[in-house]
Parts: C-alpha cells; sequence; structure tokens
C-alpha cells in the first residue's frame, strides 16, 4: 500500500489581472517592503560591530575552558596511576611470581588491569612491566608478551632506572611493537621500596586528538601540543611522535624561538594571517605547550554570516510580501492542492505530478483495488482470528468486557448471536504411558492438534453449530450453540449422543483413553470461563480404571466434594519403612503397591492425585529423618506440581521410582559405601593394636559400636578376606618376624602373639607349610 504523505507545494502563477490588481500589488508591495528594508540596514551597521567583539571574546573563552579541561584530564589520570601504584595487588610479592604458570595471579592482574582501563576514559591500553627473571609485559589487551627484543627491554629499564617515580613520555613504544608510538604515563610500581617494575598508561590517540580539535577555533587554523625540544605530543592527525605539516612546523620553530610561557600574536603564513594563542602545560616529567591558530577570516566569519543573515531577513521579507499578494489565486487552488498532498508519496515520485485531477483519478482506483484485496485477507484469516478470541474468551482474558461488547465482538468475527445459548462440552484424553512407544508424554500437543482434528470433523458430520478450541494440553473445547426456545433437555441429549460418537471415535482411531464431560446450559457468553473452570474440576472425578467416560456436570454437582476419600495408610507405612531401612528398591514395589490400591479402592483421578500427593511429602518426612535434605537431592526443582499435573496412575508410579526414590538411592548407596570402607579401616587398626590379646569379632564390633554382623559383612566386602582369616595372617606374619629377628623359643612367641604352643605349631604348619622349629632352621641355612 501506498503511504500517502501531505506536502504543500508551490502554487502555479494565476492569470493576468486587470489594473487594479496591478495598482493594489505595488501598494502591497511598498507597504510591505519599505519597513523591512529599513530596519535590516539599520540592523547590519550597528549590530556588526558588536557580533565582532561578542565571537572574539566568546573564543577566547572557550579556548580558555579547553585548555583547563585538557589540564584538569591529565592531572586526574596522574592522580589515578598514583593510586592504582600504591594498590596491595600491585607490592613487591609480584617480583618472585612466575607468571606464566600462576594462572589465577595472572588472572587478577588482567580484570585490574582492565579495570584501570575502564576507570579513565583517556587511556587506550595499561601494561604492567615486571622485570624479573623472564621480563615480561602483562597487558589488559594482548596478555602476558614476554620482552623478547633487546631495545625494548633495554628501554624498559631505562625507564625504571629514572629518579623520579611518575612521569610522561612522548612516543613510548609498545612492547616488541617497535613501530607502534603513543603518549604513555609511566609510574613505578610497588610506589614504595624497591620497584620491580612499571605502570604504563598509553593514552588513546583518538581520543587526544580530539582533545586537541577542541582547542581549535575554527576549521581553517591548527592545534597541536609540543615539549620542551620541540617535538610533536599531538596533533589533530596523531599522537606519539607524528609529524606536523609544513604550516605546524614553522609555527612550533616560532614558538620555541619566542622563549615565553604563553601569548598571542599574529603569524602570516604564505599570505594568510593567523592569530595564534600558546600556553604551557608542566606535566611530571615534562614541560608541554599548547598551540592553537585560526585564520583571521574564519574568526570574521560568524560576522559575516550574521551580517548575511540579516540581508537574508530583509529579502525573506521581500519575498513573503510577494507571496501574500498571490493569496487570492491560493485560495482557489487550495482544495485540489490539499487532495494532492494526501495521495502523493514523495518517496516514490518527489515531484508533484502536472496534472492533478489525472493523479486524482489514477490514486482512487488503485485504493479501491488495494481495498478488496486487503478484505479477502481479513475474510482468509478471519478463522485464525474466531479460534483465537474464542480460546481468549473461554479461558477468561476477556473478564473486563461486558456481555454486550463480547457479542459485538462474536458477531464482528462472523457469529450469529441473535437469541442464542451456549453449552460447553470438554474432551480430555489420557492413557498415553499404555500405549508402549506409540505416543509418549512430550506428544501432547500432537495428539490434542489430532483430537481436535477429530471433533471438528464429527461436528461437521452431524450439521451441529460448534466451535472447537484446542487447548495443547491434551484436552479440546466444543462450543455448542442452540436457540433460546430450544430445551435444554434436548440440547443435553444431542451433546450426549455427540459425546458418545466422539468417545468411539477418538478409542478407536488415538487408541487411548478419553473423558467427556458435558457442561450446563449458559444464557451468558461471560459464564463460559466459569463454565470451563467447574469442568476441569468435574474430569478429576473421572474412574482412572475407566476406558471411556462421559460425565455431566449437572450429576456431578450435587455429589462433589461429599465422597469418603480412602487412602492406604498401611501401604504408605511400608513405603516410609523401606526408605528409613534404606532399600529404595522395595521402597519402589511399595509405592506401585501404594498406587494400585488408591486405585482400586477410590478409583476416582482427584483421589489418586490427592493421595500421591500426599505420599510425596510422607516420603520426603522420612528420607529427612533417615539424614537427607530433600533440596540436596532434587535441587530446586517443584516436585509438587510436576507430580500435579499427572493424571495416569502407570506415570505416577514412574515417576515416583525415577523422580524421588533413585536419587535417594544414589546418595545412599554413596554413603554406605563410604561408611563401610571407614569401619574396615578402624578395625584392621583395632586388630594391629590388640593381636596379642583375646581379640573375637564379637569383641572388635562392641570396641567400635557396630554389630558382629555389620563388621562382618562389611570387612568381607571391603577386605574381600574374613576378620577371623586376617586375625590369623597377622598373628602369623608376627610370629615370623620373631622368629627371624629374636631368639625366643616357639612357645615364648606362641604365647607373645595369643596362641597355645600347640596350636601355633598346627596353624603355622598348616598355613607356612613347615613347623616354626624347621622354618628357623631353615632361614639360619639360607642366612
Amino acid at each position: 500500500m501506498n503511504h500517502f504523505v501531505q506536502r504543500d507545494w508551490p502554487d502555479r502563477p494565476p492569470a493576468i489581472k486587470g489594473r487594479f490588481y496591478r495598482k493594489s500589488l505595488l501598494i502591497v508591495l511598498s507597504i510591505t517592503c519599505l519597513p523591512t528594508a529599513i530596519i535590516g540596514i539599520t540592523l547590519y551597521l550597528l549590530g556588526s560591530s558588536h557580533i565582532g567583539k561578542e565571537v572574539t571574546s566568546s573564543n577566547e573563552a572557550l579556548l580558555l575552558n579547553a585548555v583547563k579541561r585538557i589540564n584538569g584530564d591529565l592531572n586526574q589520570l596522574e592522580l589515578t596511576a598514583t593510586q592504582w601504584a600504591f594498590d596491595p595487588r600491585f607490592d613487591g610479592s609480584l617480583r618472585n611470581v612466575d607468571l606464566k604458570d600462576q594462572y589465577t595471579v595472572t588472572q587478577n592482574l588482567y580484570r585490574t588491569l582492565t579495570v584501570m582501563k575502564g576507570f579513565y576514559p583517556l587511556v587506550d591500553q595499561v601494561h604492567l612491566f615486571v622485570d624479573g627473571k623472564s621480563p615480561v609485559v602483562v597487558s589488559d589487551f594482548d596478555g602476558i608478551e614476554a620482552v623478547s627484543s633487546p631495545d625494548d627491554l633495554a628501554g624498559y629499564r631505562a625507564v625504571m632506572s629514572s629518579k623520579q617515580g611518575a612521569f610522561w613520555l612522548n612516543g613510548f613504544p609498545r612492547v616488541n611493537r617497535s613501530d607502534d608510538h603513543t603518549v604513555a604515563l609511566v609510574h613505578k610500581v610497588p610506589g614504595i621500596g624497591q620497584p620491580y617494575g612499571t605502570l604504563i598508561f598509553y593514552l588513546d590517540r583518538d581520543k587526544l586528538v580530539s582533545l586537541v580539535h577542541e582547542l581549535s577555533l575554527g576549521k581553517a587554523g591548527s592545534s597541536f601540543i609540543i615539549d620542551e625540544k620541540g617535538r610533536f605530543v599531538v596533533t589533530e592527525k596523531g599522537a606519539g611522535l607524528p609529524e606536523g605539516t609544513p604550516f605546524e612546523t614553522a609555527l612550533a620553530a616560532e614558538i620555541k624561538r619566542r622563549e615565553t610561557g604563553s601569548g598571542t600574536f599574529l603569524y602570516n603564513f604564505q599570505g594568510e594571517t593567523y592569530t595564534v594563542t600558546f600556553g604551557d602545560f608542566t606535566r611530571l616529567g615534562l614541560h608541554w605547550t599548547y598551540v592553537t591558530a585560526a585564520s583571521l577570516s574564519s574568526m570574521t566569519a560568524p560576522v559575516k554570516m550574521m551580517s548575511r543573515m540579516i540581508v537574508g531577513v530583509s529579502l525573506f521579507g521581500f519575498v513573503v510580501a510577494l507571496l501574500l499578494s498571490w493569496l487570492a489565486s491560493k485560495r482557489i487552488y487550495h482544495p485540489i492542492h490539499r487532495l494532492v498532498g494526501l495521495f502523493h508519496d514523495e518517496r516514490r515520485a518527489p515531484d508533484p505530478p502536472s496534472d492533478e485531477i489525472g493523479f486524482l483519478e489514477k490514486q482512487w482506483r488503485h485504493l479501491n483495488r488495494e481495498s478488496r484485496e486487503l478484505r479477502e485477507k481479513l475474510e482468509q484469516a478471519q478463522p485464525w482470528m474466531r479460534s483465537s478470541f474464542l480460546l481468549h474468551l473461554i479461558q477468561g482474558h476477556y473478564y473486563s468486557f461486558t456481555e454486550e461488547e463480547l457479542r459485538e465482538r462474536m458477531n464482528a468475527y462472523g457469529w450469529s448471536m441473535d437469541g442464542k445459548r451456549f453449552l460447553l462440552v470438554l474432551l480430555q484424553v489420557t492413557g498415553l504411558s499404555r500405549l508402549q512407544g506409540r505416543f509418549t508424554d512430550g506428544d501432547a500437543q500432537l495428539v490434542s492438534f489430532a483430537a481436535a482434528n477429530i471433533a471438528q470433523e464429527l461436528t461437521a458430520a452431524r450439521g451441529e453449530q460448534a466451535d472447537i478450541v484446542n487447548f495443547q494440553d491434551l484436552s479440546v473445547g466444543i462450543l455448542l450453540s442452540f436457540g433460546r426456545e430450544e430445551p435444554e433437555e434436548a440440547a443435553r441429549g444431542s451433546a450426549f449422543q455427540l459425546a458418545a460418537s466422539l468417545a468411539e471415535t477418538i478409542c478407536a482411531v488415538l487408541k487411548v483413553q478419553s473423558t467427556i464431560l458435558i457442561g450446563r446450559p449458559l444464557p451468558r457468553i461471560a459464564d463460559l470461563p466459569e463454565s470451563l473452570r467447574h469442568l476441569r474440576q468435574a474430569a478429576r472425578y473421572r474412574d482412572v480404571q475407566e476406558e471411556t467416560q462421559i460425565l455431566s456436570l449437572e450429576d456431578l454437582l450435587p455429589s462433589m466434594g461429599r465422597e469418603a476419600v480412602p487412602y492406604p495408610f498401611g501401604a504408605e507405612k511400608e513405603v516410609k519403612q523401606a526408605i528409613r531401612m534404606g532399600l529404595p528398591e522395595e521402597a519402589a514395589a511399595a509405592v506401585q503397591s501404594f498406587v494400585e490400591i488408591l486405585v482400586q479402592e477410590g478409583g476416582k483421578e482427584m483421589f489418586v492425585q490427592d493421595g500421591a500427593l500426599q505420599l510425596l511429602g510422607s516420603i520426603q518426612h522420612a528420607i529427612l529423618e533417615a539424614g537427607y535434605q530433600p533440596r540436596g537431592l532434587y535441587g530446586d526443582d517443584d516436585l509438587y506440581a510436576e507430580l500435579r499435573g499427572m493424571r495416569d496412575p502407570e506415570r505416577m508410579t514412574e515417576w515416583f521410582r525415577v523422580r524421588v526414590i533413585k536419587p535417594y538411592g544414589k546418595a545412599l548407596a554413596c554413603d554406605k559405601a563410604l561408611h563401610q570402607r571407614r569401619l574396615v579401616e578402624r578395625a584392621m587398626e583395632y586388630v594391629k593394636e590388640n593381636y596379642d590379646s583375646d581379640v573375637s569379632l564379637e569383641r572388635c564390633a562392641e570396641d567400635l559400636g557396630t554389630s558382629p554382623f555389620t563388621l562382618s559383612k562389611a570387612f568381607k566386602h571391603i577386605a574381600d578376606i574374613n576378620f577371623i582369616d586376617y586375625l590369623i595372617q597377622l598373628r602369623i606374619e608376627k610370629a615370623k618376624e620373631l622368629l627371624d629377628d629374636t631368639d625366643m623359643k616357639v612357645g615364648e612367641i606362641a604365647l607373645q602373639i595369643g596362641y597355645q604352643p600347640s596350636y601355633l605349631n598346627r596353624l603355622f604348619k598348616k598355613l607356612v607349610g613347615v613347623t616354626p622349629g624347621q622354618y628357623r632352621e631353615r632361614k639360619a641355612n639360607l642366612e
């Protein structure tokens, strides 16, 4: 569609008028132009000198402010550098640190240098030179770089040998880049004591140039800063040992020759006269001089501009007077001119049309054609808009609308609302977990879409006045409409027939369970959200053991909330007992039994879901009593919200096994293995300390605060040997040591390790193959 922009185009000159018109035009021109000419000449003569003085004064004030701002920025940078040099992070400990290996220290330096750079916008990069065994430069931009160039190393060390703690350098190169120069502020670190390196603040060339550019008083001229040797520090073209233009070089030599701190003078160069102003900066270690030169013609340009403006205003007054004389012809042309401005698109046609009437006729036809196209597109989009509006209406998003406004909206979307009442039917699909791979829990939208299509086809085939609403959560709404004269029983009967046909088709095609709930007839559209809420509540009263159910809200309302709530307390006790005993598999089996009892005794979805929620709380309480925090096992997951969204008992059972019991079982197994290992280690230490006394499994378990069964099982599982066998092996090894290293008799050795001599002889020969005496003789012969 074209975008029409109104625009006032100059009118065509009118036809030649008579004598009276010409005389009137001359009188009007005289009256309007003479005062304007007198005022313009007076302003030009009296205002030129005053404007010139004001311009000169303003330029001088701007120059002084710019100089103060530059000096203040550099002073602030010097103060900031000094503060950072005394920062504890740059103490003398960095002298002995190998930054290439110390990742944590290096990362802290990176972040510190980045903060230093961001703290002051004039800084381009911040480098830290560390003069250690391997001199390196830490940069916020390039990381760690070894100083490989001897010239670079000599330059850094020459800077460190300076007597000053902080100073400026003009054209100081960056590490390993001898051709990259800029102005830099150098500060030794640490600020107190023997320095081990330097902090180098390289200034941003572009920002330096921008600061110098602020000194300029006009385009025709130049601004720059030189040091005490007459070398350029910053020009408008660059920073860091820049080369000036011939004019700047000659002007710098003239400033050097004058040998004065500041001043203003006129300077002639190649036939052009410039006004030059210069002054000095005293920086750390340097003495800089700023110079700004402006052409006198550029200085007086504002005065000339104001004079021209005065003349222009006078001419403008004359033109206005001339245009006012053509007012009569413009009044006639004004209506046509407005219409052309409404239709004309200056982006496509910058020039106004020559034939205004033909142009208007063409645009009118174009508008008619686009109107038809838009109407066709609106008709194509209307079904989608109808379904979207109905979805939002039933979900209660239009609660602020009145009944009349809602009916007007529905009439606009193509509904016939005169004398209509409504009845809402809710189709709810369940049982996806029983289909063994045909559908999964993630296919809710796909199943909802299929169910909505089936409902659409069935209502169309039966000739019902119905609209389908897909809620995308395994539920579909069917809005039936009927006349006010039609009996409610007839409407409900028709709804029951549709529900029976729909339930049969859903079961045959999708192979899933379905519950269909039929609401009450509604005289008002605004009552649809409340009806949907009641139907969803009533859906919880479905029998989970039934494949297909058709429920009426009229029949359920009297009994809702009055049924006895069955709850299998015995099955819950078995689940909690298995949790406390640390038996996750038995706990999962008990949960399955709990859910089966709920289904058999309660049957209703509401009872099954409420019982499952109660069981979840009991399990978490039992886990807490066992010494585990549920938050540590499940994190921040909302288990109650997950369980509340489930409708199938089989899915609930699997969810309890995977999401609740399995994490507890993993934590329990991990802690149990650790406990057993520590228990066996303590038992081994106990046996080594008491092997020569009357040691037994029962006594060891009693002293360690556990049961003989637990100790024996842990010993076998961890050490892969029985407790008694470990004790025997230890005593036999001690007997070997005494036989080898002492002259004690065999009987004495037996008593020493806690055995009778005869028993030691039998046991030693059984395990070693020889008697203790034979073992000692063999050992002696080998030596």
